[in-house]
C-alpha cells in the first residue's frame, strides 16, 4: 500500500514505515503530522484517485528539522567582469510515515470510542445505583438498630419498674414483720 501526497509544492510517494525528507514543516520534533492533501492511493492493487479519496489522510511523525546541502549559485558573463556568487541551504524536515488512514477506520474508531463511553456511563450508573442501595440498607439497619435499642430500653425500664415494685413490696413486708416483732 502506498500513497502520493503533496507537500511544499512537490509530490512524494510514501508508504507506512518510510522516512521522507520534505520542505520545512512548522511542527516541532516528535509531533504528529497529518497530510490531508492525498492525490493517489494504491490499496491492495486498487488505485483510488480524485474525489473518491475524500477523507484519506497520511499520518507521520517529525523526526528532525535540519538544513540541506549548500547549493552554490554562480552568475558569470564573459569579458564583462561580471561575477556573482551566492550560497543557499534549504530548511528541511525528516518525517517517518506511520500509517495511511481511511475514513472507514476513523468511523470504526469513533464507533468504538462511543461504545466505550456508553459502557463507562452504564457502569457508572450501575455503581451509583449499588451505592444508593447500600446506603438505603445501612439506613434501614440503623433504624432497626435504633428501634431494637428503644425496645430494649423500654424492657429495661419495665424491668426496673417491676423490680422496684417488688423491692417496695418486699420492703413493706419487712417493715411489717419488723413492727410485729417489736
Amino acid at each position: 500500500m502506498y500513497a502520493v501526497i503533496k507537500s511544499g509544492g512537490k509530490q512524494y510517494r510514501v508508504s507506512p514505515g518510510d522516512e521522507v525528507v520534505l520542505e520545512k514543516l512548522p511542527q516541532p520534533e516528535g509531533k504528529k503530522v497529518e497530510f490531508e492533501e492525498v492525490l493517489l492511493v494504491n490499496r491492495d492493487g486498487e488505485i483510488i484517485v480524485g474525489k473518491k479519496l475524500g477523507g484519506v489522510k497520511v499520518v507521520g511523525t517529525v523526526l528532525e528539522q535540519f538544513k540541506g546541502e549548500k547549493i552554490e549559485v554562480f552568475k558569470y558573463k564573459p569579458k564583462k567582469r561580471y561575477r556573482r556568487k551566492h550560497g543557499h541551504r534549504q530548511l528541511l524536515t525528516r518525517v517517518k510515515i506511520e500509517e495511511i488512514e481511511f475514513p472507514e477506520k476513523e468511523k470504526a474508531k469513533k464507533k468504538k470510542e462511543k461504545e466505550e463511553k456508553k459502557a463507562k456511563a452504564v457502569k457508572k450508573k450501575e455503581v451509583k445505583k449499588e451505592k444508593k442501595k447500600e446506603e438505603v440498607k445501612e439506613k434501614e439497619k440503623k433504624k432497626k438498630g435504633k428501634v431494637e435499642k428503644e425496645k430494649k430500653e423500654e424492657k429495661a425500664k419495665k424491668a426496673t419498674r417491676s423490680s422496684a415494685k417488688k423491692v417496695k413490696k418486699g420492703s413493706k413486708k419487712k417493715l411489717e414483720e419488723g413492727k410485729k416483732k417489736e
